[in-house]
């Protein structure tokens, strides 16, 4: 094989597992797991309480359960409204949503697991935190094994030479394609 077309291959997916494969790591898996709750898709509000401490920051919220079963139709959904509280104080707060749109070319398994996450919280202090999750909204979409992980010690981005070489590498990899 052309030794230009081993460099190009390598500097892509050095690119692509540095840039996005480091974003994925560091929001869902990075860190030590501090405690891991079965939930219901229910309307009413589910809370969990755990104590943490200062040093086990930052902390990162992860929604995460098993969606699909449909072969071909119209998006569906299932909205989740996440909330920490600190001591009472609020920290954190977005709306995660699962999605489930498959056409009938797609070959997937039936229940395709999916993680979603808050962005890495800081933790100025320790204490009691309180996470509530609420569904939201027209639930289309039935989540499976629906559980919320609490994981802390988290990264909370890639530094910035990390960066920086991913684009390198991805635009050298793109250049060197073009030459050709």
């Amino acid at each position: 094989m052309d030794p230009n077309r081993w460099m190009w291959c390598l500097l892509l997916i050095a690119g692509l597992a540095v840039g996005p494969g480091w974003y994925v790591y560091a929001r869902f898996f990075s860190g030590t797991l501090l405690g891991s709750h079965a939930l219901q898709q229910s309307a009413a509000p589910q809370s969990v309480s755990l104590n943490v401490r200062a040093d086990q920051g930052p902390v990162g919220i992860v929604l995460k359960g098993d969606v699909g079963g449909r072969r071909f139709g119209p998006e569906t959904r299932a909205d989740f409204v996440v909330e920490v509280r600190q001591n009472g104080l609020p920290l954190a707060k977005d709306v995660l949503v699962f999605v489930d749109a498959k056409t009938s070319g797609d070959t997937v398994p039936d229940r395709t697991p999916t993680r979603l996450g808050l962005a890495p919280i800081e933790l100025e202090r320790g204490g009691a935190l309180e996470i509530s999750v609420t569904a939201i909204g027209a639930q289309t979409l039935t989540v499976h094994d629906l559980a919320l992980d609490v994981r802390g010690g988290v990264h909370p981005s890639p530094s910035h030479w990390l960066i920086g070489g991913a684009l390198l590498a991805l635009g050298a990899a793109v250049m060197l394609i073009l030459r050709r």
